[in-house]
C-alpha cells in the first residue's frame, strides 16, 4: 500500500482521500467515520491523510460540505435567473418547490451526512452566516415578499415562512423512501401537494384558480374544490 501511494502525485493522493472520505461519511455518518478506514480505502496512511487535512472536521468540510455548497450555489443561481424573468408568483412557487425537491432528493446522502455531522458537532459546518443556505433563504424571502405584495397583502414574517417551507420540502425529499415506499409514482403527487400548500398557505390563493387541478388519476392525491383553502 505504501509503495502504491508513493507513486501517486500529491494531487492524486488528496483526490483519493476525498473520494474515500465521501464514501465513509455517507455510509457511517460523521460520528462513526474513522480516518483509519478512510486512509485504507484511499490506499494511503493516516499520516498522509492528516498531512492534507489537519483534522477530521477539515476533512469532512472539504469532502462533503464544500461540494454540496457548490451544488447549492448552482441551484441558487438558477433560481435567481428564473426570478429575474418576471414570472408570476404561482409559477415561481412551483419552480421553487419542484427544483428544490429534486435538488435535495438527488443530494440526499450528502444532506444526511451534513445533518448527522451537525447533530454531533454544530461547529462542523461553521457559522453559516454567509453560506449558500443563508443566501438561498434571503433570495426566497424576497420572492415571497414580492408574491404576497402582488396579492395586496403583507407577509407577516417572510423569513419564517421560507424557513418552514424549506424544512417541509427538505424533510419530504430526504425521507422520501420512508414516506413513499415502493410507490415511485406517488412522488409527483407529493410534490404537487407541497405546491398547493405554498400557493394556498403562503400566497393565499386557491390552487384550482391558478390552473393546478387535482391529480384525478391518483385518487389518494385529489383535493376537492370544497376542501381547498380559500383566501
Amino acid at each position: 500500500m505504501g509503495t502504491t501511494a508513493a507513486r501517486r502525485s500529491t494531487a492524486e493522493v488528496r483526490s483519493a482521500v476525498l473520494a474515500a472520505a465521501r464514501e465513509v461519511f455517507a455510509e457511517r455518518g460523521y460520528a462513526s467515520a474513522r480516518t483509519r478506514e478512510i486512509a485504507r480505502r484511499a490506499q494511503a496512511t493516516e499520516k498522509m491523510v492528516f498531512r492534507h487535512f489537519p483534522s477530521k472536521v477539515a476533512l469532512f468540510r472539504e469532502a462533503v460540505f464544500e461540494p454540496f455548497s457548490k451544488v447549492a450555489e448552482s441551484y441558487l443561481d438558477e433560481f435567481e435567473n428564473r426570478a429575474r424573468l418576471g414570472l408570476g408568483a404561482e409559477t415561481l412557487a412551483r419552480d421553487y418547490v419542484v427544483c428544490l425537491y429534486e435538488f435535495l432528493r438527488d443530494n440526499r446522502l450528502n444532506i444526511l451526512s451534513l445533518l448527522a455531522a451537525y447533530a454531533h458537532d454544530p461547529q462542523v459546518l461553521g457559522s453559516g452566516v454567509d453560506g449558500p443556505l443563508e443566501r438561498l433563504i434571503d433570495e426566497l424571502v424576497r420572492a415571497v415578499e414580492v408574491g404576497v405584495a402582488e396579492q395586496g397583502r403583507d407577509a407577516a414574517d417572510a423569513r419564517q415562512i421560507v424557513r418552514l417551507t424549506f424544512g417541509m420540502v427538505l424533510s419530504a425529499a430526504v425521507t422520501n423512501p420512508l414516506l413513499l415506499g415502493p410507490d415511485e409514482g406517488a412522488e409527483d403527487a407529493l410534490v404537487d401537494e407541497i405546491v398547493r400548500y405554498v400557493i394556498a398557505g403562503v400566497l393565499r390563493r386557491d390552487p384550482l384558480d391558478c390552473g393546478i387541478p387535482p391529480r384525478v388519476h391518483d385518487p389518494s392525491a385529489v383535493i376537492s374544490a370544497t376542501s381547498a383553502p380559500t383566501s
